[in-house]
């Protein structure tokens, strides 16, 4: 395709609203650079996109009565898109999954002023889109060469046509009520210096607010403002055999009137102690192969890794995925009585706030809630500006860090089952006991919670998902008797998990967190009913045993390490057995 030299693009005018400083210079920005970015004989700008993130971050975290960390501040990074072309052919390949943001040099040119003058500020623009522009030469000359040399099979034009947007919410300053945040994490962490025998407690609060402007040559103007906390609350035991196992209390919520009092927090802590005190009397099981019943939280994590990342429309046109759905639409995936759809625009699932939730995505679309999977079978896939072969329009889920480039992410996973077909738990419980039997099994299993998880979609590597278990239950078929159980992990591939999938439940579980990713980091909830598989994989996580610290902590007088007389004279006796 020959370069674009000669079409000169003008910006689109933005709709009439009240100035801003801010989308004012990134709109004269916008409107030099179309203009002055033209080197003979090579392909100018068609599209270009200045994006602003101002952050402020507190941090605080405390352990023994004592705050280890307070700290404030803010952070602004602006963002530039450029593409050289035209929407049929541009810079950007394999959707840009391969490109590693943080390695280019433009990544060395994202700081913008913190008081946001003017002046400093277009200057900031103007370095950034110089960097930017020689990039998408290079990556347009480099994509020319592959076309070339390959059968790119999967592409569908490069950029999706999208009406400009006007999006203007208000932006507050309010502080932080700081100090009493501080001495609620501190007063409640003093209970930790009464048990030496846990290892690195921490309680943490985190609060961001981020506040974006954006501007495209497209006349889309945006600015938007989002409030995250997160609060974390968790320790460690070492157990008899030298492993390491944790306990955690996590709650994410987007209000400030979210965050736990004083005595919410206390009982956050108790749970952390308690759970502490029955993992250091668990047993692990090692590997485990059987049938096993999933909390709707559990499962939540298990279609995000397994199903929601292979349903990113992005992955469908690049060369070093392994396109899992691409040629399954309107095939039966799931099982009948269940649908999937990613909702951005939902404020409140279950009756807490969406911690994934957003009005405008990264790119400057209206979010909007996509279907993807109807009575179990599949209808869609998430959609950026990506064209495929199934969608030639985004449906809002272009989404990033503010560094990588935006590509279609999962919001907000919601699985639902049919209410007419779901199950109790209750009922689930009985089923699984019942098909373990059927299988010969002695034993089945039941996951209430997980940590998180990970999943590899690339087609060099194995398509495998992994789940980190944080509260798991092994039932005697014969007995009916449970034990806690710990140090497991769930393995799995995908389309073999899904197929597993024998009976859910009616009622629903929230799952929140961020999701990493080739865009970078970002806040993602899902939401699940209970699910029974015929059949599960678990493995044994520690791979290492570790010793006692040679000394106690400073304030366990007597050395005891929390630990009971008997469980002293235990542990002479096996060191005393090992040395001899």
């Amino acid at each position: 395709m020959p370069p674009s030299s000669s079409r000169r693009s003008k910006p689109a005018k933005a709709a009439p609203s009240d100035p801003d400083p801010v989308l004012d210079v990134m709109a004269r920005e916008l409107a030099r650079s179309l203009e002055g970015f033209d080197v003979p004989g090579s392909p100018r700008p068609y599209f270009m996109s200045y994006a602003l993130r101002k952050t402020t971050v507190l941090g605080l975290r405390a352990a023994y009565g004592s705050l280890l960390r307070s700290r404030e501040r803010t952070m602004s990074k602006i963002y530039c898109e450029v593409r050289v072309g035209d929407h049929q052919f541009d810079n950007v390949v394999d959707a840009g999954l391969d490109v590693d943001a943080e390695e280019r040099e433009s990544a060395d040119w994202v700081a913008a002023p913190d008081d946001l003058d003017p002046v400093a500020l277009q200057v900031a623009l103007w370095k950034l889109g110089q960097i930017k522009f020689d990039e998408a030469l290079t990556d347009y000359y480099d994509h020319q060469k592959a076309r070339v040399s390959e059968y790119l099979r999967d592409e569908a034009d490069a950029f999706t046509h999208e009406p400009p947007l006007s999006h203007r919410e208000p932006l507050q300053d309010t502080p932080w009520p700081r100090q009493q945040w501080e001495t609620m994490l501190r007063d409640a962490s003093r209970v930790f210096s009464g048990h030496p025998e846990i290892f690195d407690p921490m309680l943490g609060l985190r609060v961001e607010r981020i506040q974006r402007w954006q501007a495209t040559t497209e006349g889309t103007r945006v600015i938007t403002e989002e409030v995250f906390c997160h609060l974390d609350v968790g320790g460690f035991v070492l157990t008899e055999d030298g492993v390491y196992t944790e306990s955690a209390r996590q709650l994410y919520t987007r209000t400030l009137d979210g965050i736990p009092d004083t005595e919410q927090l206390q009982t956050m802590v108790g749970e952390v102690l308690d759970e502490l005190a029955s993992l250091r009397a668990a047993d692990t099981p090692g590997a485990f192969i059987g049938p096993a019943l999933l909390s709707g939280q559990a499962a939540a994590t298990l279609f995000h890794e397994a199903l929601g990342h292979r349903l990113e429309g992005d992955r469908l046109v690049a060369r070093g995925e392994t396109r899992t759905f691409a040629h399954k639409l309107n095939e039966k995936i799931l099982p009948a009585g269940l649908d999937v759809f990613d909702d951005p625009t939902a404020t409140t699932s279950t009756g807490q706030p969406v911690w994934g939730g957003y009005r405008v995505d990264d790119e400057g679309v209206v979010a909007q809630r996509a279907t993807l999977v109807e009575d179990g079978v599949l209808r869609g896939f998430l959609h950026g500006r990506t064209p495929t072969r199934h969608n030639r329009r985004s449906n809002g889920h272009g989404r990033h860090d503010g560094l990588s480039a935006p590509m279609s992410r999962m919001a907000h996973l919601v699985v639902s089952g049919r209410q007419s077909e779901g199950t109790s738990w209750e009922a689930l419980e009985a089923q699984l006991v019942e098909l373990a039997r059927a299988q010969g099994r002695t034993e089945a299993m039941v996951i209430l919670r997980v940590h998180g998880g990970e999943t590899s979609t690339q087609a060099y590597d194995f398509q495998v998902f992994k789940g980190e278990p944080a509260e798991v239950w092994v039932i005697d078929v014969e007995s009916g008797r449970r034990k806690r159980v710990r140090d497991v992990e769930l393995i799995g591939t995908p389309l073999a998990a899904l197929q597993r999938v024998v009976a859910f439940g009616g009622q629903t579980q929230l799952d929140e967190g961020y999701c990493y990713a080739e865009s970078g980091s970002i806040p993602v909830s899902g939401q699940s009913p209970a699910l029974l598989l015929s059949e599960i994989e678990m493995q044994q996580r520690s791979s290492t045993g570790f010793h006692e610290p040679l000394l106690p902590p400073p304030f366990a007088d007597d050395g005891s390490r929390g630990r009971t007389s008997d469980e002293r004279k235990r542990g002479r006796r096996r060191r005393r057995n090992r040395k001899g």
